[in-house]
């Protein structure tokens, strides 16, 4: 990289010019005077010490003192992870200082809808679902896209996927013990790409364009529990359940106890495990809204277009009908479903 970019990039931290060049200079003279950096990097002498002050205040130089004084660049590394750290913890400060106002104007509940414009803008958000996703990742897509997402899909092997695509085979790269595979239907419309990460972000789109480059692309980023609810729900209805599984999940191997949000992930993956098993479910109980949290062996559970739900027995003997988000028939809306064995 050419120093030019080096200053430009450094300015856009935070550095003047000046400072920029005078931490370059130091890193290539090593310990040196304020003459000599004045000599090497051409910044005038009346202002090389104030620059060299700032750049102490800002931690990218030690002074040492005794005549004459000397002035030494602080690594690199040690620089920019402080410089890292301070910079995340003021991004995070300022999010929530913003949530917080946005909050208090638009509501909790106002659904989130976006365009986004560019076939690698929509790539970079369903990879960020992807890497962002604490407990599932729902996803129902051509082969052709899916081998994108390969690299940030093998890194994950604390979340639940369940994908459903045109597989001709089954991969080296998906068959892990938390990934449910589904072959699709021939019908086209299948073929809608739809991505979903818990209940915090979803991602939609059509075909995808035979020309990257010339071809104008649009999608739809999504950020609403009310909202993405139902898209869990479309994406079972209308593409998993009218599609083959060819992998299912190797509930033995997978590292317990470990959460998901849906009900119908939760009873496909009990589909395929065997009841009864142990579970734990965090929500609210559908008569007096108060919070509910019950251990249990789930013994039953019904599942169609229209119904998904669980029987669990608690310790003392007693059944429950356990739903999912927006529940109403149902003892108590599931909000978080912990397989515990």
């Amino acid at each position: 990289m050419r120093e030019e970019e080096i200053i430009k990039m450094l300015q856009k931290l935070g550095l003047t010019k000046y400072e920029s060049l005078a931490y370059i200079t130091l890193l290539k003279l090593g310990t040196s005077k304020a003459t000599d950096l004045t000599k090497e990097s051409g910044i005038p002498h009346t202002r090389i010490y104030d620059v060299l002050s700032s750049l102490h205040r800002k931690g990218f130089v030690d002074i040492m003192h005794g005549t004459p004084r000397m002035y030494k660049p602080v690594n690199p590394e040690i620089v920019f992870e402080k410089l890292k750290e301070e910079l995340l913890s003021d991004i995070d400060s300022v999010k929530k200082a913003l949530l917080e106002l946005y909050k208090s104007v638009h509501g909790e509940d106002i659904p989130e809808i976006w365009t986004i414009h560019g076939f690698e803008n929509t790539l970079e958000r369903a990879e960020y679902i992807i890497r962002s996703a604490k407990r599932e990742v729902l996803i129902n897509t051509p082969f052709e896209f899916l081998r994108l997402l390969k690299d940030e899909i093998k890194k994950r092997k604390d979340v639940i996927f369940v994908i459903v695509s045109n597989f001709e085979e089954i991969p080296d790269w998906l068959n892990k013990e938390n990934v449910i595979l589904a072959k699709s239907g021939g019908a086209p419309w299948l073929m809608a790409t739809w991505i979903i990460g818990d209940v915090d972000y979803a991602l939609f789109f059509g075909a995808l364009p035979k020309d990257r480059r010339k071809e104008k692309f649009y999608s739809f980023w999504g950020k609403s529990p009310k909202l993405i609810q139902n898209y869990m729900h479309w994406f079972y209805t209308m593409y998993f359940d009218n599609s083959e599984v060819i992998k299912p999940v190797d509930y033995e191997r997978v590292k317990k106890p470990f959460e998901v949000v849906s009900i119908r992930t939760l009873i496909t993956i009990l589909k395929q495990a065997g009841l009864p098993r142990k579970l734990e479910v965090i929500g609210h109980f559908v008569d007096t809204r108060d919070e509910a949290t019950i251990n249990g062996q789930v013994v039953d559970y019904e599942y169609t277009s229209l119904t998904a739900n669980i029987t669990l027995r608690d310790e003392k003997g007693k059944e429950w009908k356990v739903g999912g988000l927006g529940s109403y028939f149902e003892d108590i809306e599931g909000e978080k479903f912990i397989l515990l064995e």
